[in-house]
């Protein structure tokens, strides 16, 4: 053997000893692992304040809502905007707005947006635009009930669900 062979043979001897010793010596090993974050957020959370009911009044054949309905961005940043709106059958059958027949009817009117029958109602960005953080959108609705409706009280005539979307 030359003198390279040797010396490449004696320090592959020492470097393994090096290794096996830590090992044996010590009789378990610790080993200290980093944790790698990575964060993807995809969404954010939306924060808003949606009417609990439309209240609709029928008082001695005139039909009367609220004036002071609407809808609430509460996030600190961030724009939503409703993307879409629909309305669908409750103790009532949803009618057409523009041209309202029918018994046990009733049809909504929606920041100028009208209900045909029951399900979603065309709406456009400028009837419900973009409401920005801390912001409210104001909700004017009007309604039609057929006059065959009897006296009553808190009965839910028709549901309306909004559908919210970040903006931005």
């Amino acid at each position: 053997m030359n003198r390279k062979t040797i010396s490449v043979l004696l320090l592959a001897l020492v470097l393994a000893l090096s290794f096996s010793t830590t090992a044996l010596a010590a009789g378990s090993a610790t080993a200290t692992v980093p944790i790698t974050l990575t964060v993807a957020n995809e969404y954010r959370a939306v924060n808003v304040t949606l009417p609990a009911f439309l209240p609709v009044h029928v008082i001695n054949g005139t039909v009367v809502v609220a004036d002071n309905v609407g809808i609430l961005n509460n996030s600190k940043s961030g724009s939503i905007q409703v993307t879409a709106v629909s309305v669908t059958d409750g103790a009532y059958k949803v009618g057409n707005y523009d041209s309202f027949t029918g018994s046990r009817t009733i049809a909504l009117k929606i920041n100028g947006c009208v209900t045909k029958r029951s399900g979603s109602m065309a709406i456009t960005p400028a009837t419900f635009p973009v409401i920005d953080a801390g912001s409210r959108l104001q909700l004017a609705y009007y309604a039609k009930v057929s006059s065959d409706i009897p006296n009553s009280t808190d009965v839910n005539a028709a549901n309306v669900v909004f559908t919210i979307s970040i903006a931005d």
